[in-house]
């Protein structure tokens, strides 16, 4: 009878072991596709009641894209590139809007998503067409380009030229991480990681009970190699990292690299490595890393103090060519930089 108990025993705490376990898999709800064209999302959510799968999320993404992807000729985007106003304006692109105008003025202009033409010349537009344009055709398109070119309000979008485009891939992919994460908090989940071509917005915990820890990676590396220069725990915030050192091309031993200076027409040459930038929202990082690095270090560190809704890890090289790493304050205890 001792042993027939013992035994029972056994099975029942072998029982208890297999559910918890089987909990904790199920209970984290991994989700991945392509979005954006070729983009890759990558999404990690914990419930134990509800349910969201990627019909669920692809069909959120098709919405989005019809509204803001440039690769799709029939979005509302590329209707409006196509003209010289719109009276019917999309209230998801209308925000976007004013928030892009405010980031267009804390940054002097860094930012500025009617560059459009001026990345389709120098060739990370949706042709890819890989050429240096002439100085002639730079001073023909950069007519065309500046945010304060842009007259909108909630019943009509208007450019002063009609050959005007807007392009908000600098701030697209951080929105729909927002768009999504909006989506999962609607439906009461509230533990999650969203992973959208780099930009991620993390909330609560994940099924260990932990904060979400983030890796950021490392621009130095060559051959298509990926290693983390640092890494910190997200707590309920949204990071984007920019840098030049994966989207570029070469031509004729010159380096493209794709982020282009809106006031100049050229690819920049600024002393900027690298920019993560954390924050609430994600459009709101995005559009900051991409701005961050058009400008000089001590101008990025300049703004960043002065924005108090985000903070910075930054990787640059100084007047001797020397590489160093700024921290924001609120972020020296918290990130783990590796030498």
């Amino acid at each position: 009878m001792r042993r027939l108990v013992l035994f029972m025993f056994f099975v029942l705490v072998l029982v208890l072991l297999f559910f918890n376990k089987n909990s904790i898999n199920t209970n984290e709800i991994y989700i991945t596709g392509t979005t954006m064209g070729p983009i890759v999302y990558n999404i990690k959510y914990v419930s134990k009641d509800i349910r969201i799968d990627k019909r669920d999320i692809d069909s959120l993404l098709i919405l989005f894209n019809n509204i803001f992807s440039t690769y799709n000729p029939n979005s509302y985007i590329s209707i409006l590139n196509k003209s010289k106003s719109m009276e019917t304006v999309n209230p998801l692109f209308l925000f976007l809007l004013k928030e892009s105008k405010k980031i267009y003025e804390v940054t002097e202009g860094a930012f500025d998503p009617t560059i459009g033409p001026l990345v389709n010349a120098w060739g990370f537009g949706p042709l890819k067409k890989k050429n240096i344009p002439s100085k002639e055709e730079i001073d023909s398109i950069i007519k065309l380009v500046g945010f304060d070119k842009l007259y909108f309000d909630e019943t009509i979008i208007e450019k002063n030229h009609k050959d005007s485009y807007i392009d908000f891939s600098s701030i697209a992919k951080g929105y729909a991480v927002d768009f999504i994460a909006k989506y999962f908090s609607d439906n009461n989940v509230k533990n999650y990681f969203i992973d959208i071509g780099g930009e991620v917005k993390c909330n609560g915990i994940n099924s260990s009970g932990k904060i979400w820890n983030i890796g950021i990676e490392n621009p130095f590396l060559e051959n298509n190699s990926r290693k983390l220069i640092a890494s910190i725990p997200l707590k309920n915030l949204s990071l984007a990292t920019s840098g030049n050192y994966r989207n570029y091309y070469v031509n004729n031993d010159s380096i493209i690299v794709h982020t282009i200076n809106p006031k100049t027409g050229y690819p920049t040459e600024s002393n900027m490595l690298s920019a993560s930038v954390f924050s609430k929202d994600c459009f709101t990082s995005d559009a900051y890393a991409t701005a961050f690095m058009v400008l000089d270090f001590n101008k990025v560190k300049e703004i960043s103090k002065k924005i108090d809704e985000i903070d910075v890890f930054l990787i640059y090289k100084d007047s001797l060519g020397n590489i160093n790493t700024y921290v924001s304050p609120n972020l020296s205890d918290l990130i783990d930089i590796r030498k």
